[in-house]
């Protein structure tokens, strides 16, 4: 990490938590430093300039200093400020725990940090939120060296070739199988078209009877890569979708 940004530098923020009396330590996703840890002093003071700092928003930022903590000192907004309430908010708090938990801090990852705001665009602005998951899932897993190779049979090389309409099987950490050479356990089903979509481009949206198949590989992927600790915004996600069920339950009990 260099010593400084005084210069300044494009960032989003990924979480903010107390220190000591008066101050913020802010979890910030850099473009030339990647994941960075500041402390913004006095920034829990109503009338500070880092108050209003929070996940969600784009920054442009100077700070000063070496080791796991620097200090911030400027911060200012860039663009519109992001709209994450609701259900939005959960989905930013997955992928910002997604980032907090399987990079390092000081290591740069400038392709990352283009596919993460792209993310949190298609999040905050368009109806295909899910779709933007997923492409960010694999990106991520592309990025940071853990992506299988989706395009060859990890049996016996057999290529998925763009004619191929049938089942192949996704072995998570492993790659893919053709449907001749499926293990009897630990894959899961997959049509070779979205399996080609996901070793693709990924430019546009897929069918959407896809997406509960490509939810449940990508989840198993990254599952391997997160230790025993369970991420917090699935329970939260979890608790949300079961207060909307019950909430539209008592409406239609009218």
């Amino acid at each position: 990490m260099t010593a400084s940004a005084e210069g300044g530098e494009r960032a989003w923020v990924l979480h903010r938590y107390p220190y000591r009396d008066t101050s913020l330590i802010l979890e910030l996703f850099t473009r030339e430093n990647g994941r960075l840890g500041v402390v913004a002093r006095g920034g829990r003071r109503p009338r500070s300039s880092f108050a209003a700092l929070e996940a969600g928003r784009s920054l442009w930022v100077r700070w000063r200093g070496r080791g796991d903590l620097v200090t911030l000192l400027q911060a200012e907004e860039q663009g519109e400020v992001l709209d994450f309430t609701g259900m939005k908010g959960l989905i930013l708090f997955y992928l910002n725990e997604l980032l907090l938990r399987l990079t390092q801090r000081g290591d740069p990852l400038p392709e990352l940090f283009d596919i993460y705001e792209q993310t949190l665009q298609s999040v905050a602005l368009s109806g295909r939120r899910i779709w933007a998951l997923r492409r960010f899932e694999r990106r991520l897993l592309e990025v940071l060296g853990w992506a299988p190779e989706l395009k060859v049979c990890y049996h016996c090389g057999r290529h998925l070739s763009g004619e191929d309409a049938g089942t192949w099987y996704y072995w998570p950490e492993h790659g893919v199988l053709c449907s001749d050479h499926r293990p009897a356990s630990g894959t899961i089903a997959m049509p070779a078209g979205a399996l080609r979509w996901l070793a693709g481009d990924m430019a546009d949206g897929p069918p959407s009877a896809w997406l509960p198949d490509l939810r449940r590989c990508l989840e198993r992927e990254l599952r391997g890569h997160l230790s025993a600790w369970p991420l917090e915004s699935h329970r939260l996600l979890a608790a949300y979708l079961a207060r909307a069920g019950q909430d539209s339950y008592q409406r239609s009990k009218g």
